[in-house]
């Protein structure tokens, strides 16, 4: 049984396998994505706003979730005990989980998926 722990809020995905820590990876955050896109300081929730307002979040989380996928994640031999937990603040909205979702699929992961709200 894998399981990846992805952590958009602060870059960091943590791998377990069969309960026992494989791998830590870091990466830049989300916001830190969106932040160089923007060119902003501002607080990561208003970044976060920003970016849904100038309808660019699907654009960049596409290109972010794909990259960390092909990067990160190595899926060859996922099975449906296989498991990639989701966490950070933007998933409170669940358009955004959606998406997210959207992307493992087209990818085939052969694994479950889970979203959670973070409230780091």
């Amino acid at each position: 049984m894998k399981v990846y722990n992805i952590n958009f809020d602060c870059g960091r995905i943590t791998y377990f396998e069969y309960n026992s820590l494989v791998q830590v990876y870091r990466f830049h955050s989300f916001y830190d994505v969106c932040e160089i896109v923007f060119s902003s300081s501002l607080p990561a929730d208003d970044i976060l706003a920003k970016v849904i307002v100038k309808e660019k979040i699907i654009p960049i989380l596409d290109c972010y979730v794909q990259m960390l996928l092909d990067t990160f994640i190595v899926s060859m031999d996922f099975t449906e005990n296989d498991f990639l937990y989701f966490r950070g603040k933007l998933f409170s909205y669940k358009f955004i989980s959606c998406e997210v979702e959207k992307i493992v699929k087209n990818k085939n992961f052969n694994c479950q998926c889970y979203f959670f709200e973070s409230k780091e």
